[in-house]
């Protein structure tokens, strides 16, 4: 059985290729920094971090980026040497490429492709020349969400693009919105694109078409969509299946990646995470899961993470920027407010990690804070959408945030040092303060669907971490974190 999802919480739109035996995988990170996590594995069950393609403040301007804008659906590739990351920076920049001799890094400056409009890009290496493929909504559109899939060559010494484009997609089902996260691969005599469906939610769907020729026309499987999980109903554990993508493996069997949910009550919190199945091949079109058709259900992982200490910046996601504001000291780690709160649209002091289990506990130990600031626990959505444990001059406040703040509760301050927790579960978020020598204070609990994509909006799931607000410089003192997955 698959160990799915291979990659917890937010690691949504994967793409993977092989290169001398080990499988690279990268995929989405919107409005966190740095940017496009690229994964190593050599058994495509155990999966190491290895690098980002976004590592430098130079790559991108990133301080306007809006709520799930930023990074959008990477495509990675090998060719002649190097590995390419294509995708599109929303929000500023478009859509570009990078390269590496190592997926380590460092990456290149971002090559902007002005002239690829559009989402989703990725790219094709056959027989010495590379190819663009992208998605674009069409120009004149006979419902919302309709789009066609276009390429056009690239010119690798110039970083341009070249010759004829070419619209070669444009849906398989009648009024199917959002044909996008294009591929292309040739097996056998055949170009096969393939491409997903209906959206990124329910209706996704991953869809499939041959040719003959490169550039077309291309024919649809007639067994279309080789994978959905919309026809099994709201009541399936695993949901919203899409954004494939394929890979041969040394021993030619072959694989496909993709993004799917795991929601709670309707309600998804972890975000879109990475899942594997197995590919077969019948009459030259790729069958999923043969035998089954569908994901297999996720395989617990008791104990699947967990850490303590005093935290590394290197090891934590910031919004909008890098975590300069981060300062490790002899004490631990400094934070220094950037001027800018948590509903900012501005950088903001906060260290966060991916959120991967609905029964888990987090909590974080703060050993000082600045008169003048207000610092705490973040369970994070988005600028409009996230629950606090805060400290600051009044003392502790427990705030919930839909559109504006709303305090759930409130308490004096415990001595120092305090440690702040959130224990997550399908019941709720219970959230409590504790210090040395005195029983826990229960701060109250808030309901886990307020932490959701179907209650915040966007593409991104829940995010954890440490934080600090107020004047620009009002620092905290981190001492201790922890994270304790329970499945």
């Amino acid at each position: 059985m698959t160990a799915n999802p291979l990659l917890r919480g937010m690691y949504p739109d994967p793409s993977i290729c092989l290169v001398d035996g080990t499988y690279y995988l990268a995929t989405s990170t919107f409005e966190y920094l740095p940017g496009i996590p690229i994964h190593a594995s050599t058994d495509l069950v155990e999966w190491t971090f290895v690098g980002h393609a976004i590592h430098d403040p130079a790559q991108f301007d990133y301080e306007t980026v809006g709520d799930s804008r930023g990074m959008f659906a990477p495509t990675i590739r090998h060719h002649d040497g190097l590995f390419f990351v294509a995708c599109t920076s929303m929000d500023g920049g478009g859509n570009f490429y990078v390269t590496a001799e190592d997926p380590a890094g460092p990456w290149s400056a971002p090559v902007l492709l002005t002239d690829a409009r559009g989402i989703d890009p990725s790219l094709f290496f056959h027989e010495g020349r590379a190819w663009w493929i992208g998605c674009r909504e069409v120009a004149e559109q006979q419902f919302d969400g309709e789009t066609e899939v276009w390429m056009r060559e690239l010119d690798l010494a110039r970083g341009e693009l070249v010759g004829e484009e070419r619209v070669i997609w444009t849906r398989t089902m009648a009024r199917a919105v959002w044909a996008e996260a294009p591929h292309l691969y040739h097996r056998d005599g055949w170009f096969y694109l393939m491409t997903a469906e209906g959206g990124t939610s329910f209706e996704h769907s991953v869809m499939v078409a041959r040719s003959r020729d490169l550039h077309g026309p291309y024919l649809p499987c007639p067994r279309n969509p080789v994978l959905t999980h919309r026809h099994l109903g709201h009541g399936v554990e695993v949901q919203d299946v899409g954004h494939a993508d394929l890979v041969e493996g040394a021993d030619g069997r072959w694989w496909m990646v993709m993004l799917a949910t795991r929601p709670i009550d309707g309600h998804t919190v972890l975000g879109r995470e990475t899942h594997l199945a197995s590919v077969g091949w019948e009459d030259d079109w790729p069958v999923v899961n043969p035998g089954l058709g569908r994901l297999e259900p996720p395989v617990p992982r008791a104990g699947h993470w967990a850490s303590d200490g005093v935290p590394q910046p290197d090891d934590f996601l910031a919004v909008r920027g890098f975590a300069t504001f981060a300062v490790p000291t002899e004490e631990g780690l400094e934070l220094r407010s950037t001027g800018s709160d948590l509903s900012s649209p501005l950088p903001t002091a906060a260290l966060l990690r991916r959120l991967s289990s609905t029964d888990s506990t987090v909590s974080v130990t703060l050993g000082r804070l600045d008169p003048e600031g207000s610092a705490g626990l973040v369970l994070r959505q988005s600028s409009g959408t996230h629950v606090r444990l805060e400290l600051g001059a009044s003392g502790l406040r427990l705030i919930a945030r839909h559109g504006h703040d709303a305090v759930v509760s409130s308490a004096a301050a415990p001595a120092w040092p305090i440690t702040l927790t959130a224990r997550i579960s399908s019941a709720g978020v219970d959230w409590s303060a504790s210090t040395t020598d005195a029983p826990p204070l229960a701060l109250g609990t808030t309901p886990l669907s307020a932490l959701s994509t179907e209650t915040a909006g966007g593409f991104v799931g829940t995010t954890f971490g440490p934080y600090v607000s107020g004047p620009v410089g009002a620092s905290t003192l981190v001492t201790g974190w922890s994270q304790d997955d329970r499945s």
